[in-house]
């Protein structure tokens, strides 16, 4: 024997007026399901006759357009490099036209180039030039002791263990 926590009775419906039958909600319930599932296949149906026919109408379409082009024009518009035949047999020019951007427009008012004359330039100092040409040759021996025969980094090393071992050579350098 099945022993509740609960009182079974608590959940059926004690109408004794009948209002809320539950074989009456079952029937109702099935009723709008039903109308619903008539109504989805109405709706499918009529979208799928709505396609075809489109689908009919458009092959229509392209038959008149390529019954109108003749095949001399055809061929010649396909070997002239000067228009486009598109894949639904139009023919357009090649070169259109397009708007130019905001940056196009920027770019060609010339309102940030220099008008006739340079920026001067600094020369980099001599310390500078050094200390760069140094970190470099340091950076490449720690590239060399960090990474194998094919390029990748060695198991367990990071960009920042290259780095690192860079600065240290440059340190026992100075």
């Amino acid at each position: 024997m099945v022993e509740y926590s609960f009182d079974f009775d608590d959940f059926r419906d004690r109408d004794d007026r009948g209002l809320f039958d539950d074989r009456e909600l079952m029937r109702e319930r099935d009723l709008r399901d039903e109308i619903r599932r008539e109504r989805m296949n109405l709706e499918r149906d009529r979208m799928m006759d709505e396609r075809d026919r489109a689908m009919r109408e458009a092959a229509k379409l392209e038959e008149t357009r390529l019954e109108a082009l003749s095949n001399k024009d055809l061929v010649e518009a396909i070997n002239n490099p000067l228009v486009r035949v598109a894949s639904d047999g139009r023919i357009s020019s090649r070169r259109v036209r397009r708007m130019p951007s905001g940056r196009d427009v920027i770019r060609s008012s010339g309102q940030f180039t220099m008008q006739g004359f340079d920026l001067p330039t600094k020369k980099p100092r001599k310390k500078n030039k050094k200390h760069c040409k140094n970190l470099s040759e340091c950076f490449e021996q720690a590239n060399a002791e960090l990474r194998t025969m094919k390029g990748k980094l060695r198991k367990g090393k990071t960009q920042s263990d290259i780095a690192k071992r860079a600065h240290r050579l440059m340190k026992k350098k100075d």
